[in-house]
């Protein structure tokens, strides 16, 4: 299980209002889960040839090919993968306000928030038309020797793609209307305003220019409306907060129709190409091919069980030390982050194992939760981690620098996270008591031998992350050596089988489908955004701060901790780095040091009250007794824990940069 995937609905794992029940229930659901189903297995397909090419380099034959059709099927999977998303309902969405209506309001609102998506959806798929045909007509191949047709493939693609999500968008749209009982006249006037705009928006795209542009402001204003940048930022964060907090709407779809209506109101028709020129520059990243394998290996290391037994090898070692079984924990935590980088399956996983077993012990409940949360979230910090590869890729920065950074303050953490535990063990052994002589009286021949259990899975450590530091293969060459790792540990187990890998391949598709779409909605705003000037306008009034340089960032920090209460790190990182990346370079602040600190927080946020994700992925699974509010209020000492770890690396910057410049 994923982040995304075990909280997909909204900012709090939340059950969808709608169809708790995603099974396929008419034509367009079957059509949109055969399709996203047979393209899934481009997933499994990639990481076979990316390891094939990998030996040829070793024998020195490399391919001229695999780079092209291994980035050319990814791209197709992903775009293909939103509609996918949609029809298990697992676009991302922040639910604070909206869990607080009715029922009846609440579809109400999901209706209304349809209307919307389908005006993104509608230019979207025009715009990709458009690229479609002049890429098909004048048969655009790619740049290589192979001269591939990825341009014309890709680009059919996101027309096939939007065209998908349109489809759904209306299979959804007729599960609430039929549990409305007809169509309420709100929703019906939102309707009618979407297709106003579409008529309006389908007129200028067809004449291509040949109409005047008509624009709606200079109308409603009686005269030219030309407010400043600083008024546009607000009504454009007004929009955007009324779309995702005020109806609930999935953060992806509502980023991009603001990027539509702002560029309709403030630009010409020509602007609005940015959609899907940036969302074509997006998807061809060979970068983002690590991504599709990460979460490949997270959902076999889930599904398969190797995780589990990691954790069952490692408590046997606990011995009469109170808080012992914690700390075993706590390191088995540290290893199957350096595992997957993934944080929703490993609470849950911790959660569903190791929690039960200390509250057994007769742990402290608020330990025994803090420990699992805080162990279970070291995945953000601990390579691979998923936050840093999307983190090098929105701000440009090497992915491989990022990892080791990353690797002593992710360990630092989880040392001081251990150092808490035995202390407060040590005063008062009966918050953690020793583990009954059951555990720790094995023979140590049999402890030895469980460890068997762990050495694999190191060495799939050693595997991602050594090809990696070592130069000997790319990031998405260590993740795909990684996926094969992880298969071999469950064949070794005896539960591989194709029933778990297809399960995987398929959670695979659907995380990552969101998270593309997530990426292109948000790269349609900001590159809107920028058109009209926005980002340097926020990086002139950052910059312009009458604080030295450091203060500045310590803003930034405070800015990311209260986003971090309300956001998802993907959402907050695609809103934020923007403009945060280019005013740490203009500070003269390692872009690298910043992603570490950006890391940190991010963790911070999946603790802190009142959506952390973590608390909420293990409340998923524990007894109805344990409620929400003392998940939250066990996490506190381990956000002190947080924040004393992000004070260290801010203001000691060599503990993130020695290693990148030892090693570099």
């Amino acid at each position: 299980m994923t982040d995304a995937a075990a909280a997909s609905s909204s900012a709090a794992p939340t059950p969808p209002v709608l169809a708790p029940d995603v099974t396929p229930k008419n034509a367009v659901d079957r059509l949109v889960v055969q399709i996203s189903k047979v393209l899934s297995l481009t997933y499994a397909l990639s990481v076979f040839v990316t390891i094939y090419d990998v030996g040829s380099d070793l024998l020195s034959q490399p391919t001229i090919w695999v780079y092209d059709v291994v980035t050319t099927a990814i791209a197709v999977a992903f775009l293909i993968g939103g509609s996918y998303a949609m029809q298990r309902r697992e676009h991302i969405q922040i639910t604070a306000v909206y869990d607080q209506y009715s029922p009846r309001a609440k579809l109400i609102c999901d209706a209304i928030a349809y209307a919307g998506t389908l005006i993104y959806f509608f230019v979207f798929a025009w715009l990709s038309w458009r690229l479609a045909h002049d890429a098909v007509v004048d048969w655009e191949v790619g740049g290589s020797a192979w001269a591939q047709p990825t341009p014309v493939i890709v680009k059919v693609s996101m027309l096939l793609g939007s065209a998908l999500i349109i489809l759904q968008i209306f299979s959804n749209l007729r599960v609430v209307l039929r549990t409305l009982g007809g169509v309420p006249p709100v929703v019906l006037a939102s309707f009618a305003v979407a297709i106003a705009f579409a008529v309006y928006l389908a007129a200028m795209l067809a004449s291509d220019g040949q109409l005047a542009w008509f624009r709606p402001l200079d109308w409603l204003a009686g005269g030219s409306f030309e407010p400043g940048i600083s008024t546009i930022s607000l009504l454009m964060l007004a929009c955007f907060v009324v779309l995702i907090f005020g109806l609930g709407m999935p953060i992806g779809f509502a980023t991009g129709l603001v990027a539509v209506i702002f560029c309709v109101a403030f630009r010409d028709i020509d602007a609005l190409s940015i959609i899907t020129f940036r969302t074509y520059g997006f998807v061809n990243s060979y970068v983002l091919l690590s991504v599709p394998m990460f979460l490949l290996m997270a959902a076999i290391l889930d599904k398969s069980g190797v995780a589990h037994d990691l954790y069952d090898a490692l408590k046997i070692w606990s011995g009469r030390l109170p808080g012992g079984v914690g700390v075993m924990t706590l390191i088995a935590a540290s290893i199957m982050a350096a595992m997957t980088g993934i944080i929703g399956g490993e609470v849950i996983l911790l959660g569903l194992v190791a929690l039960p077993q200390m509250l057994r012990l007769g742990y402290d409940s608020k330990l025994a939760i803090g420990i699992v949360c805080a162990g279970g979230s070291l995945g953000v910090m601990i390579p691979p981690s998923l936050v840093l590869v999307f983190y090098g890729l929105t701000t440009s920065v090497s992915i491989g620098d990022l990892f080791l950074a990353s690797t002593v303050p992710g360990l630092m953490m989880a040392g001081i996270y251990i150092a808490y535990v035995l202390i407060r063990c040590a005063i008062n052994p009966k918050l953690g008591p020793p583990a009954p002589p059951e555990i720790y009286s094995i023979p140590l021949s049999a402890k030895f031998a469980a460890l068997r259990k762990v050495i694999l899975p190191l060495f799939i450590i050693f595997s991602v992350l050594g090809s990696i530091y070592s130069g000997l293969s790319s990031v998405s060459e260590a993740a795909a050596l990684g996926v094969a790792g992880v298969m071999v540990a469950a064949a070794l187990r005896g539960t591989l089988g194709w029933g778990m890998l297809r399960d995987s391949i398929y959670t695979t598709m659907s995380t990552c489908g969101l998270l593309i779409w997530l990426t292109i909605g948000a790269n349609a705003m900001v590159g809107v955004y920028n058109l009209l000037g926005g980002i340097a306008y926020l990086k002139a009034i950052m910059t312009g701060l009458p604080l030295d340089p450091i203060g500045v960032i310590l803003v930034m920090m405070v800015i990311l901790l209260i986003l971090g209460c309300f956001m998802d790190w993907f959402s907050i990182m695609l809103l934020t780095m923007p403009v945060f990346a280019p005013t740490v370079q203009a500070l003269g602040y390692d872009l690298v040091w910043f992603g570490v600190l950006f890391n940190i927080v991010m963790q911070v946020g999946y603790l802190s009250p009142p959506f952390g994700q973590a608390a909420f992925y293990l409340k998923s699974v524990t007894p109805p007794e344990i409620s929400l509010n003392h998940i939250f209020v066990s996490l506190l000492p381990f956000i002190a824990l947080q924040v004393v770890s992000l004070a260290i690396v801010l203001f000691i910057p060599d503990v993130a940069l020695w290693l990148p410049r030892m090693l570099g």
